[in-house]
């Protein structure tokens, strides 16, 4: 009873002299309480989705039918969010339960090969190198998550990242296997100055998002704002789960995602944005599912280049003009994101990178004289050229520039301190130039003309030079458009990672037997699942698929009549990689001549009347028809003289003949 009563002494004055009332207690158990019902609920899902898995794995069946008996299972569960469920590739869907974010993705889950233990993470510390310029650590992170358990990872960033480490002086962290956690990963981003991701990546509507072999750390609230993704036991992370668990900017780090779908067209650079805006000072990716062997060597040329002291935008131009774009060994384009560079309006096609952050101090350098390398530029509409800086030494790095446009209505400018990227607005004549200052004092100007193009219509860019052909788009929900391929304008499909959809275009020509169309086309889609095809009066004439170079095609008419010739780019219900596209341009019409020389009373037949008639019309007794003095000009003069009279009779009679006798 004693004891109940100090208890109960004890409670009072505690509750007296709290500062948190009885209904904020009340509210937290509530939360905690929450949480545990969602934490449950998404383990439910999950539990039978992880058997329909396991079903269709342990039945044989290949990756596409594991993820289609997955999605089965997903859109038959009544705790799966009605409408949630994305379209589905070969290997993932994402959809939400009561909101929470969720994806399933068959790479990332099945492809953890080792059962053996692994260290959860490690630290090297190394010295020496020279001090880092642009960013504010010296540091360098590298997250790899599937670090000895998938042997499709090798040592290949860990060599680098010591290397980066070494260069700069700063210390080295690893975050692997399951040590790789959300929260561990948010908290070494806050001090580093360069982060290498080596990781499945996986992409939604929305954002991409890097692939965790744990869900360790990773809350409801989380999934509920998007920028965490359940994957059962697993999960991922995008650039807002960094941007919103720091407590303080970021180094003006350096972001490298060597992961696949890192900048995803539908995603439009999510997780880029979120990085810069969490004070990252470049991030780098992809625009479709990069390969190993692709990022390796545009890893190691462009890491080369910073260690010498380059900046982003020379080792980047070094990098492609090595290796070219895209990614080698698959349909990757890289892409940069960094407070000059945002993300790029055609992510799958060529970029001109204008960020300057470097990994050295490059030291002072004095500037002697300065030009623009170009005196006029043409571009097209919306489209962009580069115009550089020549400066004299080529290391001078001791001056200001500010560019400008003086018609932006033309053309516009964004540029660094070594060249300007000018865009197109609309067609006309505009000038753009820099002022160039030292210390603040302004030094000279120099100017550069720019010729802005209109860009083609569609029957303009599919017609070959001098074609008048008219070409229609019955597919109103996608039709073909120009766009730019390799620097060269194109008619382009436009259903891009659509699901079980077409992208046609057609035109109608009348032909005679004999008469030929030809056209040249390609396709980068999926090889054997989505293919562009061509039809000539609904019949299908020929198909590709895959990831094709340029080639003719060319169709002869068998008789006379109207020929429709349609091209359609037909989706499957997945997308996986590629541009997506199919490719056409150069179409031709080229009808021979049907001309019958000598008939000129047009019956069919060359006879001695159609001579009677020539020469009545070289005596003037009759006047031709321009058609009837293009039959009867046989020696090819412009007239029909008695000359061509006699050659018409003697090919009535059979005779050979030659116009020049």
């Amino acid at each position: 009873m004693k004891i109940r009563k100090i208890l109960t002494l004890m409670l009072a004055v505690l509750m007296a002299v709290s500062l948190v009332p009885l209904s904020a207690l009340a509210e937290e158990a509530g939360a905690a309480y929450l949480e545990a019902s969602l934490q449950k609920m998404l383990d439910d899902v999950w539990a039978r989705l992880d058997a329909a898995e396991k079903s269709a794995l342990d039945a044989g069946a290949e990756r596409n039918s594991v993820t289609m008996a997955v999605y089965k299972a997903a859109l038959n569960d009544e705790l799966v969010d009605e409408a949630s469920i994305s379209s589905l590739t070969q290997k993932s869907f994402f959809f939400t339960v009561h909101g929470m974010a969720c994806a399933y993705d068959y790479d990332a889950r099945n492809y953890v090969l080792s059962d053996k233990p692994v260290p959860e993470s490690e630290y090297v510390i190394v010295t020496g190198g020279t001090r880092a310029n642009n960013a504010e650590s010296l540091n360098v992170l590298l997250v790899g998550p599937y670090y000895g358990q998938d042997s499709s990872f090798t040592d290949q960033y860990k060599n680098e990242a010591n290397s980066i480490a070494e260069t700069t002086g700063g210390q080295l962290t690893i975050l692997q296997s399951k040590g790789a956690t959300g929260p561990a990963i948010a908290a070494a981003c806050k001090n580093v100055g360069v982060v290498i991701y080596d990781s499945h990546g996986t992409q939604s509507g929305t954002s991409s998002y890097l692939c965790l072999t744990t869900n360790s750390g990773i809350t409801t609230q989380d999934y509920n704002n998007g920028w965490a993704v359940s994957s059962g036991s697993a999960a991922f992370i995008d650039g807002r789960y960094i941007q919103h668990h720091i407590d303080e900017p970021l180094k003006n780090t350096f972001f490298w995602m060597a992961i696949c779908e890192g900048m995803k067209k539908n995603g439009c650079g999510t997780t880029g944005n979120a990085l810069i805006e969490a004070g990252a000072g470049c991030v780098y990716g992809y625009s479709q599912s990069v390969t190993f062997s692709g990022d390796y060597v545009y890893e190691e040329t462009f890491w080369n280049e910073m260690k010498k002291g380059e900046s982003v935008c020379d080792a980047i131009y070094t990098m492609k003009s090595v290796h070219g774009e895209p990614d080698p060994y698959g349909d990757a384009w890289p892409i940069v994101m960094s407070p000059v560079d945002p993300f790029p309006a055609n992510p799958d096609g060529h970029q001109d990178v204008l960020c300057d952050w470097m990994l050295l101090d490059p030291g002072d350098h004095a500037l002697e004289s300065f030009s623009l390398t170009d005196e006029i530029v043409e571009v097209y509409e919306t489209f962009s050229a580069i115009v550089t800086f020549d400066r004299v030494p080529d290391n001078a790095n001791h001056y200001d520039l500010e560019w400008f446009s003086e018609d932006p209505l033309i053309a516009t400018v964004s540029g660094n301190a070594k060249k300007v990227v000018v865009t197109g607005v609309s067609e006309g004549m505009a000038t753009i130039g820099c002022t160039v200052s030292v210390d603040g004092e302004e030094i000279g100007k120099a100017y550069c003309t720019v010729r802005v193009n209109a860009i083609p219509t569609l029957n303009e860019m599919l017609n070959a030079e001098g074609g008048t052909l008219e070409f229609s788009n019955p597919s109103v929900s996608y039709p073909w458009t120009v766009s730019m391929i390799d620097g060269e304008l194109v008619a382009t499909s436009s259903n891009f990672h659509t699901a079980n959809s077409s992208s046609s275009v057609q035109t109608t020509v009348s032909m005679k037997a004999g008469d030929k169309f030809s056209f040249k086309w390609k396709v980068s889609s999926e090889q054997d699942y989505d293919y562009l095809y061509f039809y000539v009066n609904n019949q299908q004439k020929s198909k590709i698929s895959g990831e094709t170079e340029w080639a003719e095609y060319t169709f002869t008419a068998q008789t006379d009549g109207d020929y429709t010739f349609k091209w359609t780019f037909k989706k499957d219900p997945y997308y996986d990689g590629v541009h997506d596209c199919g490719f056409l341009k150069d179409v031709k019409f080229a009808p021979i001549d049907h001309t019958l020389y000598g008939d000129a009373d047009d019956n069919g037949e060359v006879t001695a009347a159609d001579a009677l008639l020539a020469l009545r019309h070289s005596m003037e007794i009759i006047e031709f028809t321009p058609e009837q003095i293009a039959r009867c000009d046989m020696d090819g003069d412009g007239l029909v003289t008695a000359t061509d009279a006699l050659i018409i009779l003697r090919m009535s009679m059979g005779i050979n003949v030659n116009a020049d006798e």
